[in-house]
């Protein structure tokens, strides 16, 4: 691999991982004060199938939100559970 590939990869990772935060930081603010009961909820089935399958969670959540077609307020809260099962916020 070269230099500019991996490059290009690790920027592509670091911009994913912004969007990601992003989306947890939407979740967060639409939720307020139920923001950790619903993540947990949610998380609690991500990690559930992650582990019964061997994934890692993000991958889990992707998967889902493609299989279901999941779009809007729907995917923002799938995608935000696996972030904060990744990184929990304080």
């Amino acid at each position: 691999m070269s230099e500019r590939t991996s490059m290009n990869a690790t920027q592509q990772q670091v911009q994913m991982a912004a969007k990601l935060y992003e989306l947890r930081d939407r979740a967060r603010t639409l939720l307020g004060e139920r923001y950790k009961p619903h993540m947990a909820e949610l998380g609690k089935i991500l990690k559930a199938t992650a582990d019964r399958d061997g994934k890692n969670v993000l991958i889990v959540a992707k998967e889902v939100c493609t299989k279901r077609d999941l779009i809007g307020m729907d995917m923002l809260m799938v995608m935000a559970a696996a972030v904060e099962l990744v990184e929990p916020t304080p």
